[in-house]
Parts: C-alpha cells; structure tokens; sequence
C-alpha cells in the first residue's frame, strides 16, 4: 500500500509538472524564455554580462547560452518553438524575429554540444527564413523536429564534426561541398577533412538519445505546436498595437489608426487637377463681375440724384452772380 502511494504521488507531481502553463513570452523584443532549467547554465549578452539560467527569465538575440555537464535547459521560443539544449553545450540565438509577418526569422550557432528544435511558426510558415549553423555545415528545415550536434575533437559522445537527426518533417544539411536531404529518423553528417558532402549515415549515432526530462520537453513543445496560429495572430496583433496600427481585415494592409486612407496622387491626375482649378477659378470671377454690376444698377438712382442736385447747384451760383 506504501510503495503504491508513492508511485500516485509521483504520477500526480508529473502530470501537475507537465500541465502547468510555461511562462509568457514578452513583446519587449525577447527571443523566448526560460521554461526549464537542471544543473548549471550561463546566459551571456552581447556586451558580456553574464546571468544564471533561471526559470522565466527571458532569453534575448544575441545571447549566448552555455550548459555544464549535467544540465539541460529548455527555451519557449517568441514563435511557440521549443529548443532543448543538451549538456556541455553553446549557442549562441544570432536572429531571432518573430512578429507574425514576413520578417520573421531565426539564425542560430551552435558552437559546440547538441540540441533539438521543436519547430513553431517560423519553421511552419517561413522555412526558407529558419537556420541552425555550425562551424561547418548549415542547416535548413522544412517543417520540422530535430537535433543539430556539433562535436569537438575529444569530445567522449562520438567521432568530430556536424551531424543533424531529424524526428519529423525534413532538414537539408549544406556545406561548401554540397549538400543532402535528411529524412525521418536518420542522421546526417560532415567534417571539413573529409573533402566529401554531407552524407546520410548508415544509423543514427548512440549518442542521440533522450535526455531526463525529453517527456516534459515533448509534451509541452507539442501543446504549443496545436495552437502554433492562434499564438501568432495574438502576436501579430500585440506588435502592430504596440507600432500604432490597426489590424488588418480582409486582406487590407494596415495603416496607422490616426490615419485615414488616401488615394495616392497619380501622374496622370494633375492635368484634371488644373483644370478644376482654373474652373473655380473663372466661377468666382465672374460671380464677382456679376455682383459688381447688380451693386453698379442698385446705385444708379442715388447717381441721377447727386447729378440732378449738382446740376442745380450750378444754376444757383450763376443767378447770384
């Protein structure tokens, strides 16, 4: 009965574990955040301070991530993407853009160690702008789960040099001497001495496999994933508040919201432009000239009479003389 209640205890811990939400991404330019963290890691700036790994804090591009024997990190990317990132490992998350729109992208350099990308929306919707390098090889996605490694010589895990394993979907692994298609469950491979391409290994190295916390990994990047649009639309419309612009509807390309919408001037709008005006123009002229001469015929009695009047005048000044 003890060693049962245990186990539900354990059961209950996991599932609570794995059903609470990660924390919030920020619209304040942060590439993703920290969503779980074991044993020691580094987050290192661009300008070189340098900060502990803690769960929630933000990661930001440019920042350069470093684990230690023993640990792993796990990040919620801006775009619903998850990256685990194995032990004795460094990236480095070069670009990492993820308003919603076509700017999207995300470059990452992975220096030494292992990690895997669960895709989100910029690996759905902009592939072509999605990209893992290392010193040797970059690789692209379509669509995709999987796991860049670079290897240092010495390192205990396997033989030198950039392998990717994709889980789901698709990578293309490319060097400056050529390149290959990585399917479902296989493994690619390439080092620079070898004076060949990349090339699709016979099996998978051993050293890929799950690390401690790979189920809570999983589970959590494959909830993002089933609402991968809903988190981009509300992202798209958080960054386009924050600029001052409307969300677009039917199509419609945003514009500011103090703005209203203007036809812009057309070249061949000016010569109707100038005729309008030389219309008003005359318009106002002649009403002018027409006001004019109806002021000229209702002062044109006062006139006679002024005429009359000096005329009499004239008269008078002769008799008395």
């Amino acid at each position: 009965m003890l060693r049962l209640a245990l186990v539900s205890g354990l059961l209950v811990a996991s599932a609570a574990l794995a059903q609470d939400p990660p924390p919030p991404v920020s619209a304040d330019g942060a590439a993703g955040v920290i969503d779980f963290v074991e044993g020691d890691s580094l987050i290192e700036a661009k300008g070189g301070a340098t900060r502990i790994g803690k769960l929630g804090d933000p990661v930001y591009p440019a920042d350069t991530i470093t684990t230690f024997s023993n640990a792993e990190l796990h990040l919620k990317m801006a775009d619903g993407a998850y990256f685990s990132v194995r032990e004795n490992s460094k990236l480095t998350i070069t670009e990492y853009v993820a308003n919603g729109d076509d700017g999207d992208r995300s470059l990452i350099d992975l220096a030494r160690g292992a990690f895997r990308s669960i895709t989100g929306w910029i690996g759905k919707y902009r592939a072509e702008n999605y990209q893992v390098r290392t010193p040797m090889v970059t690789i692209g996605v379509r669509g995709t789960d999987h796991e860049p490694t670079h290897l240092l010589p010495g390192d205990p895990r396997g033989e030198p040099g950039s392998y990717d394993k994709v889980n789901e979907g698709r990578t293309v692994m490319r060097s400056e001497r050529g390149s290959v298609e990585v399917a479902p469950n296989r493994a690619a491979f390439f080092r620079t001495d070898q004076r060949r391409a990349p090339r699709v290994l016979a099996s998978v190295p051993t050293f890929f496999k799950p690390a401690r916390n790979e189920q809570r990994f999983a589970e959590r990047a494959r909830a993002s994933v089933r609402t991968i649009d809903t988190q981009r639309a509300t992202r798209r419309d958080a960054v386009r508040k924050a600029r001052g612009v409307a969300p677009a509807k039917g199509g419609a390309k945003p514009r500011p919201m103090s703005q209203a919408p203007a036809r812009p001037e057309r070249s061949s709008d000016r010569p109707a432009q100038k005729a309008a005006a030389q219309k008003r123009f005359e318009q106002k002229k002649a009403a002018a000239t027409a006001a004019h001469a109806a002021s000229e015929k209702k002062d044109a009695p006062h006139k006679g009479q002024q005429k009359r009047f000096d005329k009499k005048g004239e008269k008078g000044e002769k008799k008395s003389r």
